[in-house]
């Protein structure tokens, strides 16, 4: 047992190595709407402050996974503009494998037509840093059935650190009913491996949307609302699909997700990583988002489930208080 969680981390942790990149994401994405697009900076109608925590596959061992991202956006109406700063680290694995990137977005508002279809493209330009500690990584010539052992032959990268820029670019069509939007990061093809020189990350695409209806009655501010939503990502061949929805009854919104594709894998079974479970709390321009996922796939069962912790703020215009025409229908978390 001790052998196979070794090597369970071992594979977890060299893996983004050989893969010259590492992909965090938050499963309330759209409690993290920076990270999701650019698009989304100044969507709040105000000043707005965001702050993300996951901890993934605590199952292995809690802490080890860890993505923490900080986001403040604000309005210029005047100038049909939203500016945003998003802050994201990410940590992973017994060699904390790690990544900051800081970065400034802008996003620009136009309404299309005169029933209400809206065009909101974004840009974000950021600074980028990944490290990795060598020394705690575990090579498979160390492993034996006692456990560790001995030292490894594996020559360390020449630069455990690395900087460099990138950017990413989003177009997001939407209006009272429903939105749909697109996000391509890493426009600047970086390389941010450490062993291969000649590598470049390839582009990664989000594919997201949803639309809402109910009987919500903006009028008396009472009654439910429902969404149906998706988001889906790909980037060098790979793919990965969340699927799922919402109920509101102000202040309170309940979440339910999947998260995989629907086809048949290796073991014979859905290829599904995880269902993810949502619920949040909205009061006073106060949003606190907590969400689980629950593994499911075989590969990671013993990876245990993932927790996720979100907190915004929004300070509003006076506009805000008389809800605007052009807000856009997406939920809070």
């Amino acid at each position: 047992m001790r052998t196979k969680i070794i090597l369970f981390i071992f594979v977890i942790s060299i893996l983004p190595l050989g893969l010259k990149a590492q992909y965090a994401h938050f499963s309330q994405f759209y409690a993290a709407p920076l990270v999701l697009a650019p698009s989304f900076a100044g969507s709040a109608d105000g000043a707005r402050g965001t702050i993300n925590y996951r901890d993934q596959w605590t199952g292995i061992k809690k802490g080890i996974f860890v993505t923490e991202a900080f986001a403040f956006d604000i309005t210029a109406r005047k100038i049909n503009s939203g500016f945003g700063l998003l802050v994201v680290r990410d940590k992973a694995g017994t060699g904390n494998l790690g990544r900051l990137d800081v970065g400034a977005i802008y996003s620009w508002n136009a309404q299309l037509t005169k029933s209400g279809l809206f065009f909101r493209p974004g840009i974000e330009l950021k600074f980028a840093q990944r490290g990795v500690d060598i020394e705690k990584l575990i090579f498979p010539d160390q492993l034996s059935f006692d456990g560790i052992s001995g030292q490894t032959s594996q020559q360390g990268p020449v630069d455990r650190t690395k900087f460099f820029l990138d950017a990413a670019s989003s177009a997001l069509f939407y209006s009272e009913k429903f939105w749909i939007g697109l996000t391509v990061d890493h426009l600047f093809r970086p390389n941010d491996a450490f062993y291969d020189r000649s590598y470049r990350v390839p582009l990664k695409y989000t594919f997201f949307g949803g639309y809402k209806f109910g009987t919500y009655s903006r009028r008396r501010r009472v009654g439910d609302k429902y969404m149906v939503s998706y988001q889906l990502r790909y980037q060098g061949g790979s793919y990965q699909l969340d699927l799922g929805g919402y109920w509101e009854h102000e202040p309170i919104l309940v979440g339910l997700w999947l998260r995989g594709l629907p086809y048949l894998n290796a073991f014979g079974t859905l290829n599904m990583d995880a269902m993810v479970f949502m619920v949040g709390y909205h009061i006073f321009g106060i949003s606190i988002g907590y969400s689980y996922d629950l593994t499911v796939s075989p590969i990671l069962m013993r990876a245990g489930g993932s927790h996720e912790i979100s907190l915004s703020y929004t300070l509003a215009t006076q506009m805000r208080r008389h809800r605007r025409k052009g807000a856009i229908p997406c939920p809070k978390m």
